[in-house]
């Protein structure tokens, strides 16, 4: 098998590993391969932690991609918000589309995608995450960590939005897990601790099957719906995340856009022949 060219990105300070599905290993392997290279990137890497895998398809008609996700523990999410980006980013500059207008389909759905430049280079993008799927506010939680109010939304992926005095001192990485798992949710979820602070909404976000994470796009999603949704704030909302600031507009009723970066760092050259003895 010839080595597959793998792109290094990042959305917004998440780290993928991005490659052509054409020169991945057969599909039955993805989930391993990504948890593979998740837990040992390349020694050529720029970076040392990856959150997932995106394996890019091109359509026939150059207007369009597909994109699947594996998280760094080999679980398929339906959607990522800040993968979105980059896959977009990846196909314009691979030719699999030819236009910066373009349509990403994901397991929940297409997303219409506006790449965005500056001074001729691709610096990220607008998408069209579609509408919430769902949205349960109120909702109580109880556990061996007592009991926490949150707002539960459906962006095509779970997530539990707790709004917090301060994300900084939140307890995330045991009260994360522990909502992960939860029976609420039988597919698991992922955790979003929100709070304000300097009159700018600020986010952490720990993501099912990675742990916490620099950003987290379809997260910034729900979190701004589920403020918006309570009259906390007022669209369009900017979220400061660890890894940088997220732009979210949603109307109350129609699809939530998404504004972020997309950055490629490297692209390396990467021998397949292990990952398809898996």
């Amino acid at each position: 098998m010839n080595p597959a060219r793998v792109a290094i990105m990042t959305g917004a300070g998440n780290a993928f590993a991005v490659l052509d599905a054409r020169e991945a290993p057969p599909v039955e392997h993805w989930a391993e391969f990504a948890r593979r290279l998740c837990e040992a990137p390349p020694a050529a890497s720029p970076l040392r932690k990856l959150d997932g895998v995106l394996f890019v398809a091109p359509s026939e008609d150059r207007r369009s991609c597909s994109m699947v996700v594996h998280n760094a523990d080999g679980s398929r999410p339906q959607t990522c918000g800040n993968g979105i980006r980059c896959v977009a980013h990846f196909a314009r500059e691979r030719g699999l589309v030819d236009s910066d207008v373009l349509r990403v389909r994901t397991d929940a759905g297409a997303c219409a995608v506006e790449l965005l430049r500056e001074r001729g280079g691709i610096t990220g993008a607008r998408v069209d995450m579609g509408p919430p799927r769902a949205l349960e506010r109120d909702l109580e939680l109880r556990g061996d960590f007592g009991r926490v109010q949150a707002t539960c939304v459906d962006m095509g992926n779970p997530h539990c939005v707790l709004l917090v005095d301060d994300e900084r001192s939140a307890p995330l990485n045991t009260l994360g897990p522990a909502l992960e798992h939860h029976a609420h949710f039988p597919g698991r979820t992922n955790v979003e601790f929100v709070a304000q602070r300097g009159g700018r909404w600020h986010l952490r976000v720990w993501e099912r099957g990675v742990g916490e994470t620099a950003a987290c796009g379809s997260g910034a999603c729900a979190t701004a719906v589920a403020l918006l949704a309570a009259g906390r704030a007022r669209s369009p909302l900017e979220l400061a995340l660890p890894g940088g600031v997220l732009r979210v507009e949603w109307d109350g009723a129609g699809a939530v856009w998404l504004t972020g970066p997309s950055e490629q760092l490297a692209t390396l050259a990467l021998e397949l022949a292990e990952a398809t003895q898996a």
